[in-house]
Order: structure tokens, then C-alpha cells, then sequence
């Protein structure tokens, strides 16, 4: 009888870690009490047309790696802006350029790839498409997934919900275009 009581123990507590809790029903919940939130930033300049990466350890340890890689070349000249004459200086990667921007921890990474205009005049430089966001999450889910941009930044926000339902947070990784630097932030 013993051995059915702790057998049947087992199965409800591997159901729970296998199927989760409903996070809709779930009436208590752990709070922040304060409203710092640990955001991480990072630089990268676009003129090195290298996959440029840099490492940090998050609050809880962990560590996180950020990543932008370029993705192809297009050097698409469309006005008059956008020429380059013999006396100016000329910012590489000139005209439209791809990047990947990637944020991984150890248990989940998260990326979306980005279009930035630059001309000649690099305070002119936009971002025009954000697209193709892409996730992978060990122990968990991530839901109300987001990708968004203007015309300086871009952003992938989503909610992580841990296995279980012991826990959620919000996880993000953005991107601030100034001139040809692409500065990144992130909360993993």
C-alpha cells in the first residue's frame, strides 16, 4: 500500500512539471517590491561589418551573451542623400545593411534580424524593417510575443512563464540606432 501512496505522489508531482499550472489561475503571485530593473547595455558599432559579441553576468549569475552579426551587403543607394562625393566622409556599411541581433543565457535565446538605412550624413541613419523574430526557451514558454520598431529603435519583448508555473518574467532585447552605432539592452 505504502509503495501505490508514493507512486501515485510521483505521477501528480511529474504532471505538474510536465503540464504546468494554469497561470490564469493562479491567485498569488511573487511581486517585485522594488521598481529597479536590471537592464544591461551594450554597444556596437555597425562600421566593423564583423560579428561583434559581448558577455555579462546577469542578477541571478547567469551568463548572457549578446550578439550582432552582419547578414548581407546590399549597398542600395536611392537620392541624392544617399551619394557620396569625393570630399565627404563615408560611413561603411554605406546604404541599407542586414543584422541579426541575438541576446542568449544558458536555458533561453531570442533574436530578430533588422534593416538600417545609413547615408552619408549618419545622424540621418534610420532603422527601416524589423522581422523574422525567433526564440528558443529550455523549461518553459514564452508568450505575448512582440517585435517592434521606429525609425531609432527596435525591440523583442515577450513574457517567459517557467515550467510549472513557478515563476514568469519579462524578457527583452532592444536596439537604439544612433548614427552607426547600435546600442543594445536587454533583460534576460
Amino acid at each position: 500500500m505504502r509503495g501505490k501512496k508514493r507512486f501515485g505522489l510521483i505521477i501528480v508531482i511529474l504532471g505538474f512539471f510536465i503540464f504546468g499550472i494554469d497561470n490564469s489561475k493562479v491567485l498569488a503571485s511573487e511581486v517585485s517590491t522594488t521598481n529597479e530593473i536590471q537592464e544591461h547595455v551594450v554597444d556596437f558599432d555597425l562600421t566593423t561589418n564583423e560579428p561583434q559579441e559581448s558577455t555579462y553576468y546577469n542578477e541571478n549569475g547567469e551568463e548572457v551573451t549578446i550578439t550582432i552579426e552582419p547578414i548581407q551587403s546590399t549597398q542600395q543607394k536611392s537620392n541624392k542623400e544617399g551619394m557620396v562625393s569625393a570630399l565627404s566622409t563615408c560611413y561603411f556599411p554605406f546604404g541599407t545593411s542586414s543584422y541579426k541581433v541575438k541576446a542568449t543565457t544558458p536555458y533561453m535565446g531570442i533574436s530578430y534580424y533588422i534593416d538600417v538605412y545609413v547615408p552619408s550624413n549618419v545622424n540621418y541613419s534610420k532603422i527601416t524593417k524589423v522581422y523574422s523574430s525567433d526564440y528558443w526557451i529550455i523549461g518553459g514558454t514564452l508568450n505575448n510575443i512582440k517585435l517592434t520598431r521606429t525609425d531609432k529603435v527596435s525591440t523583442f519583448s515577450a513574457d517567459v512563464y517557467w515550467l510549472g508555473g513557478m515563476g514568469g518574467a519579462n524578457v527583452y532585447l532592444k536596439g537604439t540606432l544612433s548614427g552607426n552605432v547600435l546600442t543594445t539592452s536587454s533583460r534576460m
